[in-house]
């Protein structure tokens, strides 16, 4: 398991999730073509006459981590494309370039995007390290998981060009942090027996993992948490946490927590069989997402996501939709699930436009939208969402305790609560 791109707030413990994660076990398959038409040489990724518009994009991120993400997009757009969801306007996905995880070659690949390939917007972009700023310049628009600072404004904005399906997930200096605790904090507490069971949070030592300690101890507390500890001081390479380990068991003065939360990515493993193995029987928790291939090693801890996995017809559609691109596709929570997201933000947006579409029509839908899929994922409420995620959605899952699987332990459900960055912690 590697881990190439870090989140810069813990509210995201999902970023980097969901980089760790793929990293872990994604497909690095190559990029991928619609076949739908090509619309190069056209201003702005536009072509067509009066009654019939074909609109491009293309999609960014790191191949190795994002290689299904691809699919997720095309599988969205090849629905609007077959059922007319806009009569007159096609989607042409013309590829997803690979970033590497590097600012120089994202750099690069958009502008070979923009400049060469004239697309009209980027979806989906799942780059941590996309040019924002070059792509707010040249007004095209970008909209995919929010893994930079440039899909964040201080106050609500509707100026940006670049759109989250969750909102702002990474801002470099929050002044808010959303209620991401929220349906954790309603299951422990009442697992504990206490309305403010201790919790104990456990970060790396680089500035970013300082920052993480820092944010979510302050969302923690907020719902209701008593934080004993909130350090980001372990180091980021490593495999001995025997220094750590007895000071996190005895944080609650002298005594065990009654949770500890990991806001690392895959060193959370290590970290839980060393907690384990010393003795811990508090709720172990982690930022890892209910990712089948790590039920068995986190058996018994807990997650959460953020859309709804139970059933309901915004997931079958889903679902149905990646197996009419692809045959044999499976929704994958870090990769073509986000994507397909993305892609749907973009098309409900386009839906909203009179007339031909252009870059600022579509803009201006997108930063004063409420986008959601009814049941499964949101409602992300724009401009509110420039600033954080608004209001902060999620359900909480634990790591069934034979390893099976992951078993829901509450609703999907959202909170507009928001929690100004405690200063009591300084990571």
């Amino acid at each position: 398991m590697t881990f190439t791109i870090r989140s810069k707030i813990g509210l995201a413990g999902a970023v980097a999730t969901l980089m760790a994660v793929a990293a872990c076990g994604s497909s690095s398959s190559s990029s991928s073509s619609s076949g739908g038409g090509s619309a190069t040489g056209q201003s702005g990724g536009v072509s067509g006459g009066a009654s019939s518009t074909t609109i491009k994009v293309a999609g960014i991120g790191p191949l190795a981590q994002f290689g299904d993400a691809a699919v997720g997009a095309q599988a969205r757009f090849k629905r609007f494309n077959d059922t007319n969801e806009v009569p007159g306007v096609k989607i042409d996905f013309s590829e997803f370039a690979d970033d590497k995880g590097d600012p120089a070659t994202a750099t690069s690949e958009v502008r070979r995007l923009v400049n060469a390939e004239r697309v009209f917007a980027i979806v989906p972009d799942m780059s941590a390290v996309n040019p924002g700023p070059f792509l707010a310049a040249q007004k095209v628009l970008y909209v995919g998981g929010g893994y930079d600072d440039s899909y964040c404004t201080d106050k609500p904005s509707t100026s940006l060009w670049g759109f989250g399906i969750y909102g702002c997930w990474v801002p470099a200096s929050p002044q808010v942090i959303p209620d991401t605790y929220a349906r954790a904090y309603k299951y422990l507490s009442a697992k504990a027996g206490t309305p403010h069971p201790s919790l104990v949070l456990v970060s790396d030592d680089s500035q970013a993992g300082k920052n993480v300690a820092r944010f979510q101890a302050s969302a923690a507390e907020g719902a209701g948490f008593t934080v004993v500890d909130a350090r980001g001081n372990v180091p980021t390479v490593t495999s001995d946490f025997t220094p750590y380990v007895q000071k996190w068991l005895s944080a609650n003065r002298g005594k065990q927590p009654d949770v500890i939360t990991c806001a690392l990515t895959t060193q959370c493993l290590p970290i839980y069989d060393a907690v384990k193995a010393a003795g811990f029987r508090g709720a172990f928790q982690t930022p890892l997402g209910p990712v089948d291939l790590l039920a068995k090693p986190l058996a018994g801890s807990y997650t959460f996501a953020f859309y709804n996995t139970d059933t309901s017809p915004g997931l079958t559609q889903l679902k149905a939709d990646l197996q009419a691109f692809k045959s044999g596709t499976a929704a994958v929570g870090y990769s073509n699930v986000p994507a397909y997201f993305a892609a749907d933000m973009f098309v409900q947006a386009l839906k909203k436009v009179k007339g031909k579409p252009t870059r600022e029509a579509v803009q201006h839908a997108l930063a004063t939208q409420t986008w959601e899929i009814p049941g499964l994922v949101g409602p992300t409420t724009y401009p509110a969402s420039t600033v954080a995620p608004t209001p902060s959605c999620s359900q909480f899952l634990q790591a069934k305790p034979d390893g099976s699987g992951f078993a829901s332990l509450g609703t999907y459900a959202c909170s507009t609560k928001q929690y100004k960055i405690n200063p009591r912690f300084t990571g």
